[in-house]
């Protein structure tokens, strides 16, 4: 992989994400400096729309990581196919019928209840072991055994046939309680303990915690949007860099008159003679309708304004004056000419938070991966995957 032309049927795809997998990994170097134990990283919901494959790829090249973290066990399937071979963790859990999927392809399974358990273990093939990771609830109330359960669950889990405890792991409700849970957590596990029982591998922290609290880091931390380039607490920059800017190609542009209503709803009139731009994109690619007339954009290193109700394939944005034409790259999320437009700065706008945005990046949005300075690769769900 790795040249920059010749990149067949999606040479010049109209609205990508460029994905910079040097900043990927300058991330997870800070991280795992603060962090200074081994890292899990969470590459689920196609790693935060920035492709999990590719990202599993530069994983897998890391000693300082341990495994990949996924939430489904489709997610931890697509990884396999893709000829990932380091150890996936599924942390969204599993339900029996998926106990044969996970062994099939080789999943740790983090288990809250019996049944699941119970499913893995008539699965498990002979003279080979399945493993797990057990849950604890300390706050999130999602998934995890409850506190007062643990132990005598633990028990059970631990004396299932084909069964290996590989870790026990708690997950943060929010940055307030961190310190609490932790308390919790580290209480819950004394008490396994106590109970005869060896205690795996021990894991809590997200990023911040791994920022804001040195005692959540134990035996291995999993860091999220951190990985990313995104910083979820407040305070102090830490340093962390965006990975993905969103672009597209102006499809059109057009003069319109004073008076002239444009897109669904007629929501903007021009104030006067002005330039539009058409770009291909809109809410089914991820650029939402509540962006409609708020956003910025950046083209020709000058910020121009979204006008109209974004359409779920189309929006537009006035461009007069910058003598903008058919094929040139609008960018939507991202850095160009000294201006910026974050994510964190689009998430406000649409009063969620950065999460949202970043997952919300469709299949019809081709990645475009950097590294070293240049393309490295593209990845384009609708013609059959990665270009390289």
């Amino acid at each position: 992989m790795g040249r920059a032309a010749g990149m067949g049927k999606i040479s010049s795809p109209q609205t990508f994400a460029e994905v910079d997998l040097d900043r990927i990994n300058a991330n997870l170097d800070l991280i795992s400096s603060v962090a200074k134990v081994p890292m899990a990283p969470v590459i689920k919901a196609n790693a935060y729309g920035h492709g999990a494959v590719i990202i599993a790829r530069e994983l897998e090249q890391r000693r300082d990581v341990i495994a990949c973290c996924v939430a489904t066990v489709a997610e931890g399937v697509e990884l396999r196919s893709a000829g990932i071979k380091k150890r996936i963790f599924t942390l969204g859990g599993i339900v029996p019928e998926q106990a044969g999927t996970v062994v099939e392809y080789g999943l740790e399974a983090v288990l809250s209840d019996l049944d699941s358990a119970r499913a893995l273990s008539r699965r498990s093939k002979k003279g080979e072991r399945v493993s797990v990771h057990f849950k604890i609830n300390t706050g999130m109330t999602r998934l995890g055994a409850d506190p007062e359960m643990a132990v005598s669950l633990f028990a059970k889990v631990a004396k299932l046939r084909g069964i290996s405890l590989a870790g026990i792991m708690t997950h943060f409700a929010d940055a307030t309680t961190t310190r609490e849970q932790t308390g919790l957590f580290s209480e819950t596990v004394s008490a396994i303990r106590d109970s005869g029982h060896s205690i795996p591998a021990m894991s809590a922290a997200n990023t911040s915690a791994i920022f804001l609290h040195p005692e959540s880091r134990l035996d291995y931390v999993r860091p999220g949007i951190g990985i990313y380039g995104i910083q979820p607490f407040g305070g102090r920059d830490r340093g962390l860099l965006p990975a993905l800017s969103l672009k597209s190609r102006i499809s059109l542009v057009r003069k319109i008159s004073r008076g002239s209503s444009v897109s669904y709803g007629g929501t903007w009139k021009s104030p006067g003679a002005r330039e539009v731009a058409l770009l291909p994109t809109g809410y089914a690619d991820g650029y939402p309708r509540n962006l409609s007339n708020k956003a910025r954009a950046i083209i020709n290193g000058k910020t121009v304004r979204q006008i109209g109700t974004i359409c779920m394939d189309n929006c537009l944005f006035d461009v007069t004056g910058l003598n903008a034409k058919m094929g040139d790259v609008m960018t939507l999320i991202g850095e160009e000419g000294g201006r910026r437009v974050t994510t964190l700065s689009v998430a406000k706008l649409l009063d969620t938070i950065a999460y949202e945005v970043l997952c919300g990046i469709g299949r019809r949005v081709t990645r475009v991966y950097r590294k070293n300075g240049k393309i490295y690769c593209m990845a384009d769900y609708l013609s059959g995957g990665l270009v390289t």
